[in-house]
């Protein structure tokens, strides 16, 4: 049967993808400073504001309270995808939950540093928990069904790879606000004479406003009725979650694409301490150190789209794993006479390449879930491409939360400090070992055999210029 839809103008794409800043500001603002806010190192000059104590063995307060806002959030991602799937909003199946969550989202980014009481105590870790937990569920509230809207607005190869490269760049803008200009708007105001931890909160806060704007401009050209082929999904929650998973070829990709993820989380939760513990800098000087991943990844955005032509996204995937899983374990010398070089310099070259991983985990993926979502429709004759990124989001924020837990366990057993700075360096290690297992699994996901199908059913669709 042929389908007829228009196709999504360039405004529209550009508009649309630039919702990437809002919740990429949202997500970098916590996964960034949220360690650092509650638990500081005491070169710092700021108050612990949660315990730093291990209990049974291996768990943290951070690392637990974390890993309940992403279990909260984790089982939030299937029951909104579902939800977003099945509706029949006047709105738009998605557009209604990009109206309602944009605000929310943002607002609870700033009330999360916000304690109670300016020392460590229980009431600090319970505020951490339930806002972090509010945070992470509007996250995905906006975040799945504006992922959703990929594989229903894109109608071919090129046209989905460089949509998701496009959303790729706005993150990166995103990105960029918070590790660079956060860190040199954070520095500008202490030197106003304002105090290191008011300084950090009003960052937050203009931080957030920036976000809140760009959530809502992505809404304005999402007309689903005239560029989607959109029919909500009758299946129900626990069936439509089932037969997702039942998709082999997602699995391999869904274990790999966390793989990747898990190592990103690491590596930015532990990117202050680079810069303060291994490298004596002061944190303001992260704008200078990371202005090379995003530099580098900047740079690679363009780079990716032209390799598509000529090599598939899997193998785009599996290259940019191994340079992750190379360069991330040299941080464990960062700052140290082993790698000869100028420490300054050794930071801009680890984190330059580390950038290239960077570039192809923002752009690329979201590509190969778009893939495997039309696949999965194609089989089974209903369209649910909310629960591929729900079922993703399920497992990839459990797997967060058990970074968060690890690095914690690293910080508090091994040191995050400059007289014991061996859970810092751990850090890149973990990551090297985990990007290992991530490329072995990239390279046996079955790319070929999932385009064969999606290439025969984009044949018979007609996209319309308009």
């Amino acid at each position: 049967m042929t389908t007829r839809v228009e196709k999504f103008p360039l405004w529209g794409k550009l508009l649309y993808a630039s919702g990437n800043i809002g919740f990429t500001i949202a997500d970098r603002i916590w996964v960034v400073f949220l360690l650092y806010f509650f638990l500081p190192p005491a070169e710092s000059g700021m108050p612990e504001l949660i315990s730093n104590e291990t209990f049974f063995g291996v768990l943290t307060v951070v690392g637990v309270v974390t890993l309940f806002g992403r279990i909260v959030d984790a089982i939030a991602d299937p029951i909104i995808s579902n939800w977003s799937d099945r509706s029949k909003s006047p709105m738009g199946r998605r557009r209604f939950f990009l109206i309602f969550g944009g605000l929310p989202l943002m607002a609870s980014s700033v009330i999360l540093f916000l304690p109670p009481v300016p020392y460590a105590s229980i009431a600090n870790a319970v505020w951490m928990g339930f806002w972090l937990s509010v945070l992470l569920f509007f996250f995905t509230f906006y975040v799945g069904p504006w992922l959703a809207l990929i594989p229903e607005l894109t109608h071919n190869d090129t046209e989905r790879v460089n949509m998701t490269i496009l959303q790729a760049a706005f993150s990166m803008v995103g990105v960029i606000m918070v590790m660079i200009g956060g860190y040199a708007l954070w520095g500008l105001l202490e030197n106003t004479g304002m105090d290191k931890t008011t300084s950090l909160q009003v960052t937050i806060a203009i931080l957030a406003f920036v976000g809140v704007i760009f959530c809502y401009i992505a809404v304005i050209p999402v007309n689903e009725k005239k560029y989607c082929d959109s029919m909500p999904s009758d299946i129900g929650l626990m069936e439509s979650l089932k037969l997702t998973l039942k998709n082999k070829p997602f699995l391999i990709y869904l274990v790999a694409t966390i793989c990747l993820w898990f190592a990103l989380n690491i590596i930015s939760q532990a990117a202050t301490y680079y810069v303060t513990v291994l490298l004596k800098k002061p944190e303001s000087f992260a704008t200078v150190v990371f202005g090379a991943v995003f530099g580098s990844a900047l740079v690679f955005f363009p780079i990716l789209s032209f390799l598509n032509r000529y090599i598939s996204k899997k193998t785009i995937m599996v290259i940019s794993t191994l340079t992750f899983a190379v360069f991330a374990p040299l941080t464990y010398y960062l700052g140290t006479d082993v790698l000869v070089l100028d420490p300054l310099v050794q930071a801009y070259i680890i984190f330059a390449f580390i950038g290239i991983p960077v570039s192809a985990l923002l752009g690329i993926p979201n590509a190969m879930i778009s893939d495997l979502a039309e696949y999965d429709a194609i089989n089974t004759g209903s369209k649910r491409e909310g629960m591929y990124f729900g079922a993703q989001g399920l497992f990839q924020k459990i797997n967060l939360g058990i970074s968060t837990l690890i690095i914690g366990y690293l910080f508090a057993t091994f040191g995050k400090d400059i007289a014991n700075p061996l859970g810092v360096k751990l850090s890149g290690v973990v990551v090297g070992v985990v990007c290992l297992i991530g490329a072995i699994l990239y390279m046996i996901y079955p790319e070929k055999d999932v385009l064969a199908v999606v290439d025969k059913h984009r044949a018979e669709m007609v996209v319309e210029e308009k």
